[in-house]
């Protein structure tokens, strides 16, 4: 916290400190994967009778477990600094400021299903009605894809407006979340029809795609701040 002193009144101010937060989140993240990674070693080593039983609350593939809030607040935080982007957006007037706005409360839904699990609800409606398996045994990824198609058609000439550096940054996150959310899901419905839901091979499958999703929203957030830093000299919370 830093403050400053401005005539009649003291000025209290908290800035964003990019390297830093990044460092931090990068170390979080890595710790959050880690642990789920080891949970599902030790589950399929050694069951689910040892004394430290299943370790559910650090499964990777659970809801309502500490990797599920983890990825709910790193994509709320996304949705934090994206509404920063737009309020910076508008003060310099600036093109597509109704991008900045609608990505900013298209991640307050992300964190909410996230946290809630609503897309799951999807998955056996379809999966009755339409006698889905293979690929498509989580039926939500047939809309999902669409939608993601739909969103990344709309934002192309938003990404291709972005500095270098933050394109880059931003096209590789969107590859790891979307890579892991919807290409994986689809690599694990089919290996979980093939081999069944105790399978190394499934096992693996949803480790990829939750460590995937979680990379990728750890990258789009330190470089939404590195955005920030750059285009506008950081950013902050300024209480007067």
């Amino acid at each position: 916290m830093t403050k400053a002193r401005s005539d009649p009144e003291q000025v209290n101010a908290v800035w964003l400190r990019p390297f830093r937060l990044s460092v931090l989140l990068w170390l979080a993240s890595l710790a959050v994967i880690a642990a789920g990674i080891f949970r599902e070693w030790y589950v399929f080593q050694f069951g689910t009778e040892s004394f430290l039983k299943d370790l559910r609350h650090i499964a990777l593939n659970a809801e309502y477990c500490l990797p599920a809030w983890y990825s709910s607040l790193l994509l709320i935080a996304a949705a934090g600094l994206l509404a920063l982007a737009t309020a910076s957006a508008a003060r310099n007037r600036e093109r597509y400021l109704f991008h900045w706005a609608v990505l900013a409360i298209m991640f307050v839904g992300l964190s909410a299903d996230e946290a809630t699990g609503v897309h799951e609800v999807l998955i056996e409606p379809m999966h009755a009605e339409m006698g889905l398996s293979g690929i498509f045994h989580f039926g939500w990824v047939i809309p999902g894809a669409i939608l993601v198609g739909l969103v990344g058609l709309a934002y192309l000439p938003f990404l291709l407006a972005q500095p270098g550096r933050t394109q880059a940054v931003f096209f590789v996150a969107g590859a790891l979340y979307v890579g892991g959310a919807l290409g994986m899901e689809m690599v694990g419905g089919y290996l979980l029809t093939l081999y069944g839901e105790t399978s190394l091979a499934y096992i693996a499958a949803f480790t990829v795609e939750e460590s995937l999703e979680i990379l990728g929203a750890t990258l789009f957030v330190t470089g939404l701040m590195g955005h920030l830093k750059r285009q506008y000299g950081g950013a902050g919370l300024v209480i007067a």
